[in-house]
């Protein structure tokens, strides 16, 4: 129970205990043959609007009850109702139709939702995690979920799934995911009259490679898959690195070489075209050489990858306008510490910070002037997935058939 739900219930209690003592006190007043027990059943029966006196009260105390008491009452069982409902996802979700169900309602499903919820799409979440880690995030963004393992058919019978359009998968497990897609299509095959489309959020390459080849949907239901790393790495090569912007860029620099960075580095090889080439380094605390060398090695570019297993702190930097850097680990502070490092050491007009709840417009605007370009990956994440039909918008037929922009290796 949240701070403000427990100070609405503070208030209405100090307010029905103020009309009790108004009303043991006074009644007797008014009508001299009651005792305390009869003034105080009739102080609770203004709470319904039953009166027992003679006659209207003179008292100003027992007018202002006589108002007030019913106002008290109408209010606290409103609010008992909507707090019910809130507590009730079920009934909120029974009476839903056309809806989202978010499975997974953690980073990137808490994304996805808050999302919909803005655009004004009906959602519901499903998550079998803890309530109370919950109920603060699902109050404010008024989205009710439901708790429970998605694999259940009466926890996704729960939540709408027959009447959804769409469903998500968005746990931060991949077997889970694709588990969980696989299972809701076997439990709505051949149930429903319109298009609706199964999304899960895969996030190894290889895993959704294989499910796409291995997934056969029929009728008008349909499977789909995405990735929001994937998303986010190719608008930020479209929208801040794209060919033209990057002709001049003959050393790209990726600090970090987690799921983000490794996306990024295919990304943007997969984006070049004829005549363009870059040495590419990638700087990791961790020994990932092996990794980086096997993708460098699918890529078909290992002789211009190198690997240097090292901090940035530790770097031997030069001073180049011919150099791009990305600062893509998980850290955001330690990003934002990095970037400035870089910007005080190179005279490098490319460099770019991904960020996660950062940065506030006033104070990237001021350090861009140092060549600093910070970009929200969750912003990115919003926009991409704009483009995934079924989300923002119902389903069609067309929408149901894989296109080429679905394919790993594809930039939009």
């Amino acid at each position: 129970m949240n701070r403000k739900t427990l100070t609405k219930i503070s208030l209405w209690s100090s307010a029905i205990v103020v009309v009790l003592i108004i009303g043991v006190h006074f009644f007797p007043k008014e009508d001299p043959t009651l005792g305390f027990w009869g003034a105080f059943y009739y102080s609770l029966r203004v709470f319904i609007l039953e009166h027992d006196l003679g006659h209207f009260p003179h008292t100003p105390a027992l007018v202002f009850i006589y108002f007030f008491a019913p106002l008290l009452a109408l209010s606290a069982v409103g609010t008992a109702l909507s707090y019910f409902l809130r507590l009730s996802p079920a009934l909120q979700s029974r009476f839903l139709n056309h809806h989202v169900i978010i499975c997974g309602v953690g980073r990137t499903g808490k994304l996805l939702a808050a999302t919909l919820k803005e655009r004004g799409v009906p959602v519901v979440g499903v998550d079998s995690g803890n309530p109370d880690e919950f109920e603060e995030w699902s109050s404010e963004h008024k989205v009710p979920i439901i708790y429970g393992s998605f694999l259940s058919a009466k926890i996704m019978e729960k939540a709408g799934a027959f009447r959804a359009r769409t469903v998500i998968f968005a746990s931060g497990s991949d077997l889970a995911n694709l588990e969980g897609v696989v299972s809701s299509y076997n439990l709505l095959r051949g149930t429903n009259s319109s298009p609706k489309l199964l999304w899960a959020h895969i996030a190894n390459e290889r895993l959704a490679d294989t499910a796409r080849k291995a997934l056969q949907t029929e009728g008008l239901l349909s499977i789909r898959l995405f990735d929001t790393y994937r998303i986010s790495a190719t608008r930020m090569i479209n929208q801040h690195f794209n060919r033209e912007v990057r002709n001049s860029v003959t050393e790209i620099t990726i600090l970090g070489f987690g799921k983000f960075g490794r996306d990024l580095m295919e990304v943007l090889v997969r984006d070049a075209q004829d005549g363009e080439s870059w040495s590419i380094r990638v700087v990791d605390v961790r020994d990932v050489e092996t990794e980086v060398r096997a993708l460098a090695l699918e890529l078909g570019i290992e002789e211009y990858v190198s690997f240097t297993r090292s901090a940035i702190q530790e770097l031997s930097l030069e001073d180049s306008e011919e150099r791009a850097f990305f600062i893509c680990t998980d850290d955001d502070i330690g990003n934002l510490a990095a970037a400035l490092m870089l910007a005080k050491k190179t005279g490098c007009t490319f460099i770019f910070v991904r960020m996660t709840t950062w940065p506030m417009p006033a104070i990237s605007d001021h350090l861009g002037q140092n060549g600093l370009t910070f970009v929200n990956i969750n912003d990115l994440v919003v926009q991409g997935i704009d483009d995934l039909p079924g989300i923002f918008t119902a389903p069609t037929e067309a929408d149901l058939k894989r296109r080429k922009s679905d394919e790993p290796e594809s930039v939009e």
